[in-house]
């Protein structure tokens, strides 16, 4: 991550909501999540192919609007005005089901947020022995400073990763948007506590598009993913996974 991504995941940090009792250190889940691989055919017309196709039938304003709205965590402004002039579902990647325990999600998450907490107290004071002239620190950060400061993030986010690969990827652990209070997945553990099972589906169907014109035109190749989130009486139903440049306005 470069210094200026590091600095504005740290200004999303500033705004995420503090998990209450996560001050002590504690180790991280030893749970891990079974994935479960189903082969899929892009043209299978399953609910998520329908709702796929009806996503981009809308953006493209060649249907209803009400497919916006099908967006993880409702519809943004972004979603809104975004236009799309054609596409073409070209791929199908292999169906994934992910099941495990709602207490290991709340762990690494807790985990992950307090590394970050750090993390934001060491930068703004300018990293080990940095300070200004009155000071008052946060004087100096280099690049190098900041990949230290951040390391035990990463470390635990890789490490969810690994374990929850699904939940983690909805999650966006490696986007900055994690740190985002808005990010859906915060409300969906929210919602569902801390108890319990969860089981997690995600179909990643790849979209190609045609974009600019004339002999400026150029072949665009990107994921729209649709994703379902089940635990303790949560059930998201089918929904569609927001860009990673998300944001909540």
């Amino acid at each position: 991550m470069r210094l200026a991504q590091t600095l504005a995941a740290a200004a999303l940090l500033l705004a995420a909501p503090a998990r209450a009792g996560n001050k002590a250190e504690r180790p991280l889940p030893s749970g891990r999540a079974t994935v479960t691989d189903s082969p899929g055919r892009a043209e299978e017309r399953d609910d998520a192919r329908k709702l796929a196709e009806a996503y981009l039938q809308a953006i493209a304003h060649q249907g209803t609007d009400g497919a916006v709205e099908t967006l993880l965590g409702g519809a943004t402004l972004t979603a809104r005005l975004y236009s799309l002039e054609n596409w073409k579902v070209v791929g199908r990647e292999n169906h994934r089901r992910e099941e495990g325990e709602l207490g290991d999600l709340n762990g690494y998450v807790d985990a992950i947020d307090r590394a970050g907490r750090n993390a934001l107290a060491a930068m703004m004071g300018g990293g080990p022995g940095k300070t200004d002239q009155d000071g008052l620190g946060v004087s100096e950060l280099t690049a190098e400073d900041a990949k230290k400061i951040l390391a035990p993030t990463r470390a635990k986010a890789t490490q969810f990763a690994r374990t929850h690969p699904v939940f983690a990827y909805l999650a966006r652990v490696d986007k900055q948007v994690y740190w985002h209070p808005k990010n859906p997945f915060r409300k969906l553990l929210a919602d569902a506590g801390t108890r319990g099972r969860y089981a997690c589906d995600l179909d990643l169907f790849w979209v190609e598009t045609v974009e600019g014109r004339h002999e400026d035109k150029q072949t665009r190749k990107w994921p729209l993913r649709v994703v379902r989130f089940r635990a303790s009486g949560t059930d998201t139903g089918l929904k569609i996974l927001p860009a990673s440049d998300w944001n909540a306005e």
